[in-house]
């Protein structure tokens, strides 16, 4: 019996403002985006695109994107957030698991075929709540607890209840944190990576201390970014978001708005960038948000796949990705010279980048 597909991310782990800032999205565009959770091609509508195109090969994480799609066309601002079990710290639903079920009885009619045969087998997950259902973010809880157990979790707590970003770095670095890298050696190797995002993804990464390059990188999250207005620190390790202004932009009450307005621009497809290419045709896309894409592939694979990258970009179109701990790939000659680098720019989105899990931030532009 074939595997059934499991989400993988139930949220996007890559900060939407560099997307913004460096696809540049403009009102009329056509977007083409990597589904993953959803969050980053929900964001781009806000950009008022005529289009955002989100594909992704994985059926689960198209389901995710379908639900989110639905409660957003269905329902008002807290029910859409509570749809979600969207998570805040010290403040738990005030709902029981049924009413997420119920609220799930409401969108199902904006839900496609697949997607209710999916959500339909997992009522579970629904009355949980799907914005922490996924295989990355069970690894975060798992993580956290761990994290719970080496130190008093008011010492985590208290990371969040700085009065400024100055003491925050004094707090932190006043923090024992042998324990916690101790944990991230146990943790954040490759054998136990793997199972939680496939072996494939770590074929290309030749640093195999990967303890050692996650923990520079809490390092750096920790001292550069200050930490109530960062959610994805705040999911990482509280288990919700710290306030209702620190979230992602589609899931911002001011949002909901435009949200509701643009929802119908959004196209859900199942596939590859080839399949895309065949479908819609050469030339069909202004900006293109390959997410991590790359990370596995090697240097052919990959200027194969930007090949095709190429062929779906109209003239000056904009394209972003990301390296979660891969090098970055190397353009072939035939590939440089129909795109533009602009390292720039990355290397100034990336020094901004409130995710920091990532290794580098890589934008371009079609000559």
């Amino acid at each position: 019996m074939a595997n059934q597909p499991a989400v993988v991310y139930s949220n996007v782990w890559e900060d939407p403002e560099l997307n913004r800032r460096s696809l540049q999205v403009k009102p009329g565009d056509v977007v083409l985006s990597i589904t993953s959770g959803g969050c980053n091609s929900l964001c781009l509508l806000l950009e008022n695109p005529s289009k955002v195109v989100s594909i992704d090969l994985n059926p689960a994480q198209l389901a995710m994107l379908e639900y989110k799609r639905a409660a957003i066309i269905e329902l008002g601002y807290e029910d859409f957030l509570e749809s979600l079990g969207t998570p805040f710290f010290r403040k738990p639903s005030p709902h029981p698991p049924i009413y997420r079920w119920n609220l799930y009885q409401k969108i199902r009619k904006h839900i496609p075929g697949y997607a209710i045969d999916f959500w339909d087998a997992n009522r579970p997950l629904i009355e949980k709540g799907i914005f922490w259902c996924g295989k990355v973010e069970a690894f975060f809880d798992f993580y956290r607890k761990i994290l719970a157990f080496l130190y008093d979790f008011k010492k985590m707590e208290a990371l969040f209840e700085c009065p400024d970003l100055e003491a925050q770095r004094r707090r932190y670095k006043e923090l024992n944190r042998k324990r916690w890298r101790f944990l991230n050696g146990l943790l954040l190797n490759n054998f136990v990576l793997s199972l939680v995002k496939g072996a494939h993804s770590f074929a290309q990464v030749e640093d195999k201390n990967l303890s050692g390059n996650l923990s520079r990188k809490i390092d750096i999250g920790m001292t550069r970014f200050f930490n109530p207005d960062n959610y994805f620190i705040s999911l990482m390790l509280l288990g919700g978001h710290y306030s209702r202004k620190a979230m992602s932009p589609y899931l911002l009450e001011e949002n909901f708005p435009v949200m509701k307005k643009n929802i119908d621009r959004l196209d859900i497809f199942q596939g590859t960038v080839g399949d895309v290419l065949k479908k819609w045709g050469p030339a069909s896309f202004d900006k293109q948000n390959l997410s991590n894409i790359f990370e596995w592939m090697d240097n052919d694979f990959f200027n194969g796949v930007l090949r095709e990258v190429i062929a779906l970009s109209r003239p000056g179109g904009r394209m972003a990705w990301r390296y979660t701990l891969a090098k970055p790939r190397r353009l072939d000659e035939e590939n440089s010279q129909k795109l533009v680098s602009e390292p720039d720019l990355a290397a100034k989105l990336f020094a901004l980048d409130r995710s920091f899990i990532y290794e580098s931030f890589h934008v371009c532009h079609l000559a």
